[in-house]
C-alpha cells in the first residue's frame, strides 16, 4: 500500500512542476455560482477558469498558472458567500481573494485536499489526503473554517490516514449535515484491497460516523461520490457509483434515511451528470446518451426531447438549470454551438456562452502571474493571443498570426513547424517525461471532473 501511495506522491510532484500537451479539446467541466450574487459565476475549463460578473453575459479568462496547476487535472473548486475563490490543486489549496493570483492561506493546515465544500451558514469544509513525505505525515482528517481559510478549526475525528476522499457535500437546507465518501486500501488474506466508505456528520462536520455501504454495486476500481441533496430534506441524498461493472458504467443512489440504506435508481454504461432540482425533479445526462428525467423521485425516467450534449449540471437559485455543452467542433462529432446552455423547462435550451465570445484575461497588475505569463507573456505562442487564435475569439489587441494546437496542446507560430513551448498557460513543456508516464496509471484519480448539483 505505501508503495502505491508513494508512486501516487511522485506522480502528484510530476504533475504540479511539469506543464506538458494534454491533448483536451476546449471544454467546460464544472460551473459554481456565488452564493447569494448569483450573477457571479465562475466556470472551470480544460484551459484554465473563466469567470463572468454579468450572469454570464460576458466571460473573462484567469490561467492555469496563476490558480496553480497544470496538465489534465481539473480543481475541485468553491465559490464562497464572500466572494472568495477556492481550488484544490497539487501545490497546495489556493485561494483567491481579490481579481488576480490565487495564494496558498495563511496557515494550511495541510499540503493538499482532494475535496472541498461549503455550507449555507458559510462554513468551508475541507477533505485532506496528504501522503507521507519529507517531514510530513500522512493526514486524511476534514477540516473546517469559518472565515474564508484565514484559521482552521480543529479536524473531526473521521476517517484514517491515507484515505482518499472522493466527495464531500452540505445540505443546502441544514448546514450541520455534512456528507463525505472516499475509499481506503484495507488487507485481506496478504492482499491490499480496496475498500469504500460513506461518513455523515450532524455537527456541521464536528464529528463523523460511518454510514453503509452494502447497498451499493461497488468493485475494486469503484468510487462513490455524493451527487446531490435535496434542497428541503437533508436526508434525502444521491450518489454515484463510477466505474460500477470495475471498466465503466455509473449507477445512481438514493438514500431516504440520511445514507442508512441506499436504492439504485438509475445506470448507464457512460458517465452521468445529475441535479436533484428544488421543484423535486430529477435530471440525469449524458454527453452522448440524452437526458432523462424524473418526476416521481427516481422510479422512472422520460428521455428529453433533442437535448444539448451535457457533461455537467447545476441549478441556480432562480431554478435555472446550467449545463456545460459541446461548444467547439470536432471531426465527426455533433456539437451544440455553445459551451455552456441553461433551461427552465427542461424542453427549450438557451445558449449562454461560445469560446470565441471570451472578452479578455482578467486584468492584473505587472508583476501577478496572470499579467506576466498568461496576459502579457511576450512569446507569441503562449498566453492571452495564443489562447485566443484557438478559441477564435478577438483579442482586442495586436497579435501576430498562429496556428491552432487547442488550449492544452502546442501551437506555434505560421513561419515554422509546430513546438512544444515550456512553462506558461497555454504552453506545453516538450517531453512530458517519466513523470508523466507515472500518471498515466491514475488518469481517473487525477482527473477530477465534477458533475454534480452543487454550486
Amino acid at each position: 500500500m505505501l508503495r502505491g501511495l508513494l508512486l501516487g506522491t511522485a506522480c502528484l510532484v510530476a504533475m504540479a512542476t511539469t506543464a506538458h500537451a494534454n491533448g483536451r479539446p476546449p471544454g467546460v467541466s464544472t460551473l459554481h455560482f456565488r452564493r447569494g450574487m448569483e450573477t457571479h459565476i465562475a466556470a472551470g475549463t480544460t484551459f484554465g477558469l473563466l469567470l463572468s460578473d454579468d450572469n454570464g453575459a460576458s466571460w473573462r479568462w484567469l490561467c492555469e498558472d496563476s490558480i496553480g496547476y497544470s496538465g489534465t487535472y481539473d480543481p475541485d473548486y468553491v465559490y464562497a458567500v464572500s466572494g472568495t475563490l477556492f481550488a484544490t490543486t497539487f501545490v497546495g489549496l489556493q485561494v483567491r481573494r481579490d481579481t488576480c493570483d490565487f495564494a496558498l492561506p495563511p496557515t494550511p493546515p495541510l499540503n493538499f485536499f482532494s475535496a472541498i465544500a461549503d455550507g449555507p451558514d458559510g462554513t468551508l469544509h475541507f477533505a485532506g489526503a496528504q501522503a507521507p513525505g519529507a517531514g510530513v505525515p500522512a493526514d486524511s482528517h476534514i477540516y473546517r473554517s469559518t472565515d474564508d481559510a484565514m484559521s482552521f478549526l480543529p479536524p473531526a475525528n473521521e476517517g484514517q490516514p491515507l484515505d482518499w476522499w472522493s466527495s464531500i457535500e452540505v445540505a443546502p437546507s441544514n448546514a450541520t449535515r455534512v456528507y463525505a465518501t472516499g475509499y481506503r486500501f484495507v488487507e485481506m488474506n496478504g492482499e491490499m484491497v480496496k475498500t469504500v466508505f460513506v461518513y455523515r456528520s450532524d455537527d456541521t462536520g464536528a464529528t463523523y460516523t460511518q454510514r453503509p455501504t452494502t447497498d451499493f454495486t461497488a468493485m475494486s476500481n469503484s468510487r462513490i461520490e455524493i451527487v446531490g441533496i435535496d434542497a428541503m430534506n437533508e436526508d434525502i441524498v444521491y450518489a454515484k457509483v463510477v466505474q460500477e461493472n470495475n471498466l465503466s458504467g455509473e449507477g445512481l443512489y438514493k438514500s431516504v434515511d440520511g445514507a442508512a440504506s441506499w436504492t439504485r435508481i438509475y445506470g448507464e454504461r457512460d458517465p452521468l451528470s445529475f441535479v436533484a432540482r428544488k421543484n423535486g425533479d430529477l435530471l440525469v445526462s449524458h454527453e452522448d446518451l440524452g437526458s432523462f428525467r424524473s418526476t416521481d423521485g427516481g422510479t422512472t425516467w422520460t428521455p428529453l426531447a433533442n437535448p444539448p450534449h451535457i457533461n455537467c449540471l447545476v441549478e441556480n437559485a432562480a431554478g435555472e438549470v446550467w449545463a456545460c455543452t459541446r461548444g467547439q467542433s470536432v471531426p465527426g462529432v455533433p456539437n451544440d454551438g455553445f459551451a455552456m446552455m441553461k433551461s427552465t423547462d427542461l424542453a427549450t435550451w438557451t445558449g449562454v456562452m461560445r469560446f470565441q465570445d471570451v472578452v479578455a484575461p482578467v486584468t492584473c497588475a505587472p508583476g501577478t502571474v496572470q499579467y506576466d505569463r498568461c496576459d502579457r507573456n511576450p512569446n507569441p505562442t503562449i498566453g492571452w493571443c495564443a489562447l485566443c487564435s484557438q478559441l477564435g475569439c478577438d483579442p482586442a489587441r495586436e497579435c501576430p498570426n498562429l496556428v491552432d494546437g487547442g488550449p492544452d496542446g502546442p501551437v506555434s507560430t505560421v513561419d515554422g513547424p509546430p513546438t512544444n513551448q515550456g512553462d506558461g498557460c497555454c504552453g506545453t513543456g516538450g517531453n512530458p517525461g517519466a513523470g508523466a508516464l507515472i500518471c498515466l496509471g491514475l488518469g481517473t484519480l487525477l482527473r477530477r471532473r465534477r458533475r454534480s448539483s452543487f454550486r
